[in-house]
């Protein structure tokens, strides 16, 4: 214990230090912590830097916690300022790879036997080095050809030290600055941090890729490589080795035609996985993208995810439709639907600003809007106005940057937009289909029972406190309490009714525009429909009628 604070205390002056080298003591002096510091003066050339710079600066002088929480943080559009966005992306991790004897030992310690008995082969020499670990290649006693990804020595507590100083800083900083409090930097370092704390353990990133593997199976030119769980731990990933050619080297020297062709390949799996699925990689990067002999895709690196849920879907699927449409209100709808706000929200101006770049970007052909600039933009609104987005969406606006990039290399004239057009209008299609409304009609009825059940309880502890505490007469009270009966029925008589409304309907109009042959066709759903309708609008009202509650 006397150990660790003793590294918390020495971690914490060598990040003051470093604020100061950095041109940032201006934060060390309104957070009132100079005294804490030790003898450190500015790089004089560090003052005709922006702030952007200065801080993408310190992050990379204290080393590989910071260089990967900078990196998470640049997904972040809608909560960080786009210069300093702009200087986050340019972070690089300028780590030196760790000894193979210490590779040795960790393999040891975590499999429990001697890297050389458990493997036929482990190259000494890394063919990754990363902030957090790196990639050896190997071979199982079965021939079979690996990738081996150890975790440095001692980095979670490295990372977890960091981590804890970084949560007591910025509650520090909310506390006396106010530019902090309003960017809300504690709840980015709270977030970037789990995203951190998750890619430590290499299990998770083994469990994410098969999840991937699994949504792919009928797609035979995805490959994701096989994980060996025998030789895999928190601290040690075994996986197949992928034979092919990095994507940004196929780019420079492939035909035309394989370019478009792997482009398309490239824009369909990621679609698959963001639309159809909901689950996706979040860093796809040339460097994580192999293009085996045979044209088939192989993906990498699964410590960054994306997750959709299916009414994040559906709504991505609806923005997809309205802009292909040109349709303003509903995009700028969607927009607000997804937003969070903590405080007010001037709905006329930031309907003004999102019209006019909706308008920007409605005057250029579709096969020329950047969906991922546009969303881009939009978080950038949503900054302005301290509206908060999903984290998972802006891990795909990231997401859709970075595809777009690649495309640049592979084929220039390919609309990402074109290209999301038929998935959206599958999950629409999806949406409409009897199934789904039923489904959708009880969630929505098992939401008005425990709405209904709620009003109840309210109700009862209403009743009670006017008993007790107002001492109210008990006429008043039996008087209360049915007037709460009466508003409880009508209000179950209109939703029950509506509801069965709402799902009638659906189910008619899904069927027709899914075209899904189903029972409805042949059956005459509409009268027995009615029918039903009546017989539960008559019972309920004889019901409530019966016991003079209406």
């Amino acid at each position: 214990m006397i150990g660790k604070r003793l590294k918390y205390a020495q971690r914490y002056q060598e990040i003051l230090t470093a604020l100061l080298k950095n041109g940032l003591g201006f934060v060390v002096k309104d957070l009132g912590l100079l005294g804490f510091k030790r003898k450190a003066e500015a790089d004089s050339t560090m003052y005709s830097k922006s702030i952007a710079e200065r801080i993408r600066s310190v992050l990379e002088e204290l080393g590989p916690t910071f260089v990967k929480l900078g990196q998470l943080a640049s997904t972040r559009v809608d909560l960080i300022p786009e210069n300093i966005i702009k200087e986050l992306e340019k972070l690089q991790d300028n780590v030196a790879p760790i000894p193979f004897s210490d590779v040795e030992k960790i393999i040891e310690k975590e499999l429990g036997q001697p890297a050389n008995d458990l493997f036929l082969e482990v190259n000494d020499r890394p063919i990754a080095s990363a902030s957090i670990g790196q990639v050896h290649y190997g071979k199982l006693p079965t021939g079979q050809e690996v990738a081996i990804k150890v975790q440095r020595p001692n980095i979670e507590e490295k990372i977890d030290i960091d981590l804890q100083i970084l949560s007591d800083l910025t509650n520090l900083m909310e506390e006396k600055l106010e530019w902090a409090n309003n960017y809300r930097i504690s709840e980015i370092v709270e977030e970037v941090s789990r995203s951190l704390r998750l890619e430590l353990d290499y299990t998770v990133e083994a469990w994410n890729g098969e999840k991937i593997a699994r949504q792919l199976k009928e797609h035979p030119n995805y490959i994701i490589p096989s994980i060996h769980w025998e030789y895999t731990t928190k601290r040690i990933l075994t996986m197949d080795y992928i034979s092919g050619t990095r994507l940004r080297d196929y780019a420079k020297n492939a035909s035309e035609a394989e370019k478009k062709l792997v482009a398309k390949q490239f824009v369909e799996c990621m679609f698959q996985q963001i639309f159809i699925d909901g689950f996706f990689h979040g860093d796809p990067h040339p460097g994580n993208l192999f293009v085996l002999p045979d044209k088939r895709m192989a993906l990498i690196d699964f410590g960054m995810i994306g997750r959709l849920s299916p009414s994040m879907k559906n709504d991505l699927a609806s923005v997809i439709i309205a802009l292909k449409n040109r349709d303003i209100n509903e995009v700028i709808f969607l927009f607000l639907k997804l937003g969070q706000s903590s405080e007010p929200i001037d709905n006329d101006q930031i309907y003004a600003d999102i019209e006019v770049l909706i308008e920007m970007n409605m005057d250029i052909p579709l096969q020329q809007i950047s969906l991922a600039n546009l969303i881009n933009n939009l978080m950038e609104i949503s900054f302005k106005y301290r509206v908060r987005m999903p984290a998972d969406l802006t891990i795909l606006a990231k997401t859709l940057l970075t595809m777009e990039g690649i495309l640049s290399h592979l084929d220039k004239d390919l609309s990402i937009i074109d290209m999301a057009h038929p998935f959206g209008e599958k999950l629409i299609r999806e949406r409409l289909k009897p199934s789904k409304i039923m489904k959708e009609t009880r969630n929505k009825l098992r939401e008005i029972q425990t709405f209904l059940t709620q009003l109840m309880k309210s109700g009862s502890s209403i009743t009670k406190d006017g008993k007790i505490h107002v001492e109210i007469s008990v006429p008043e009270v039996k008087n209360l309490s049915k007037k709460l009966d009466r508003v409880t029925n009508q209000l179950s008589f209109s939703i029950i009714l509506l509801a069965f409304s709402i799902m009638m309907v659906g189910l008619v109009v899904g069927a027709s525009i899914s075209n899904v042959k189903t029972f409805l066709w042949n059956f005459p759903v509409v009268e027995v429909g009615g029918v039903v309708a009546t017989l539960m609008f008559l019972w309920l009202l004889f019901s409530i009628l019966k016991h003079g509650k209406f």
